[in-house]
């Protein structure tokens, strides 16, 4: 993944950053959520419910936008587009769903998880980022 120069911050483990997720819920057109993920060389990754609505959307249209932002600063980002990919074999894509889960929650929450992961995951395998950094613009 070819994160912008200036923006690896916003994809370290260090930066509580979230992903702004954009699926499209068929006739009712795109629904916007806030996602909790962790990067790695192929894309992002994150976990959801299997029932989840947005787990359902992209199943359906797996072409997906977001955007990357650290919390508390809304005038820089990184805007992404691409797929979202779910796996249906963790392991078989190398990924070790415990190990995920403990580092998301690492992440966000400071804490190992409690009890086992239970959901799936997606991978947004991302085909476009951009990154905008409005804070230095005078109007």
């Amino acid at each position: 993944m070819q994160v912008p120069e200036d923006y690896h911050d916003l994809f370290d483990d260090s930066t509580r950053a979230f992903l702004v997720l954009a699926t499209l819920r068929g006739e009712s057109g795109p629904v916007v959520a806030p996602v909790w993920f962790v990067s790695d060389e192929t894309g992002l990754l994150f976990t959801t419910d299997d029932t989840a609505a947005k787990a359902k959307d992209m199943r359906a249209r797996p072409q997906v936008a977001a955007v990357v932002m650290a919390e508390g600063d809304h005038e820089r980002y990184v805007s992404v587009r691409g797929e979202a990919v779910e796996l249906a074999d963790p392991v078989a894509e190398g990924v070790d769903v415990e190990a995920l889960h403990r580092r998301i929650l690492q992440r966000y929450e400071g804490r190992d998880p409690q009890t086992p992961f239970e959901g799936v995951v997606f991978r947004l395998v991302p085909f476009r980022l951009t990154g905008y950094d409005y804070r230095a613009l005078v109007l």
